[in-house]
């Protein structure tokens, strides 16, 4: 496993100097930019692509006839605006290639998805479902040491409405759903807010999060550690002269404790999470630096005391996406806390944000998880790109631990992708995966995957 990491690592370090990107979007673009008023032959690749996407979009004018139809300037201007998402990465849909216009451009209503489709090939063991994830790897044994699957997983549907200049300023109201539910089939919502100037409440993800700096991936897990959870949020999120951005949020809990017979169990959470972030950006919101956190109390039931007990739980990332060059960006993450594995990658799988505290029956603490993560993207050639994503994720219980207690797990991806149009995407990725248990058992999956998007 070490040599196939260090082989597939040595070749991709040699095409960080080519050029990247798994899937178009990923933009960490700021509220203020309007990519539209910028020189064609200055756009970075991505912006090329957003800024086609929004040109070949379709719009149906409510109200009006040929002669009322606004300027195409001030459609494109207000379609621009569904990039305006600190909290968007790769996988998320692009603009709806049909929408509902007002005759004056301020008032825009779409209903739009992505048809996601991928097949795969694991060997030397198996992962189960479409989610390459090291926390659910096995020892290897006869029944499981291939398989091919294929899964439609990742795709979703959306409405999405955008006003402006109206008495309560500009808004934004968007749900999404997603077909990855139950056994990778059934659908089940992701993502439902509403958004009024500097104020977002509903389902999304969580301010302890930077979705825009995790490498862009075909996977639909996206790596160990990686911090993507989402909450029912009140949040106010504000940028300054387009170079800082501050948020802070309230954001319901759903802690996730692992309960002891006769000794502990969960209670109902009520006290709220609290997330906040701090970031810097240049290259018109394409580079960055951020930092964020999360404090949360998290609540069970010592039962030998008969009492109600909770935990201070923390978390801190620190994250940043760099612009290296015109057609190369990295990407740097890395997150450690205490009780906040409910929050990290593969992690919250299991209910590992509390355990009980060794030689204290009754008693429970939160343990310690790191991850870090680094990746680089590049663009081979305007439609052909290329991304490669390394991450660890380690997990410090305390006392004695049962033998197959996770200890760490390493992830690795590369990959290259064809754009037909930047709508319609074919992409294949090599995965390499590594699981240690604290006996220091250890598995180890390999999976092709190759990937078909269509966003419309």
């Amino acid at each position: 496993m070490k040599t196939s990491f260090h082989i597939v690592a040595a070749a991709a370090a040699l095409s960080v100097g080519l050029p990247a990107v798994a899937r178009s979007g990923g933009l960490s673009s700021n509220s203020q930019t309007d990519v539209a008023a910028v020189d064609t032959t200055a756009l970075y690749p991505e912006e090329a692509q957003r800024r086609e996407i929004i040109k070949n979009s379709k719009v149906i004018i409510m109200n009006g006839d040929d002669g009322s139809r606004p300027g195409r300037d001030s459609v494109e201007s207000l379609l621009a605006k569904f990039y305006f998402d600190q909290f968007r990465n790769s996988q998320d849909p692009e603009t709806p290639y049909f929408t509902f216009m007002s005759k004056d451009a301020n008032l825009a209503m779409g209903i739009g998805g992505v048809l996601n489709v991928s097949g795969w090939f694991d060997w030397n063991g198996t992962i189960p479902g479409a989610d390459f994830n090291t926390y659910l790897m096995t020892p290897k044994s006869p029944e499981a040491m291939r398989a091919l699957s294929a899964s439609a997983a990742g795709s979703a549907i959306f409405f999405n409405i955008m006003g402006r200049h109206t008495p309560i300023g500009d808004y934004r109201a968007y749900i999404e759903g997603g077909f990855d539910g139950y056994q990778n089939h059934g659908f089940k919502l992701k993502k439902a807010w509403f958004q009024i100037g500097d104020f977002t409440a509903g389902l999304a993800k969580t301010t302890f999060s930077d979705p825009a700096a995790q490498p862009d991936v075909l996977d639909p897990s996206g790596g160990d550690g990686k911090i993507d959870k989402s909450n029912v949020l009140v949040r106010y999120l504000h940028t300054w002269k387009d170079r800082w951005t501050f948020a802070g949020s309230v954001e319901f809990p759903s802690s996730q404790p692992q309960e002891q017979d006769g000794l502990t169990k969960k209670v109902k959470d009520y006290v709220p999470d609290f997330a906040a972030l701090g970031q810097y950006q240049w290259n018109r919101g394409m580079s960055h630096v951020r930092i964020a956190g999360v404090i949360r109390s998290m609540a069970y039931r010592d039962i030998p005391a008969e009492r109600n007990r909770h935990v201070l739980g923390w978390g801190v990332q620190l994250s940043s996406v760099v612009r290296a060059s015109r057609n190369v960006s990295v990407f740097a993450l890395g997150s450690v806390g205490k009780g906040i594995a409910s929050y990290t990658g593969g992690l919250s799988n299991g209910n590992l944000d509390l355990l009980g505290t060794p030689d204290k029956p009754g008693e429970m603490y939160a343990p310690t998880t790191v991850s870090v993560t680094a990746g680089a993207k590049a663009w081979i050639t305007p439609k052909l790109s290329s991304n490669l994503a390394l991450a660890t994720l380690r997990h410090f219980p305390k006392g004695h631990l049962h033998d197959d207690t996770y200890k760490y797990g390493q992830y690795l991806a590369l990959n290259l992708v064809y754009s037909f149009t930047p709508r319609i995407q074919l992409g294949v990725e090599y995965l390499a995966g590594k699981r240690v248990d604290f006996d220091g058992s250890h598995a180890n999956v390999n999976r092709a995957l190759a990937n078909f998007t269509f966003s419309f």
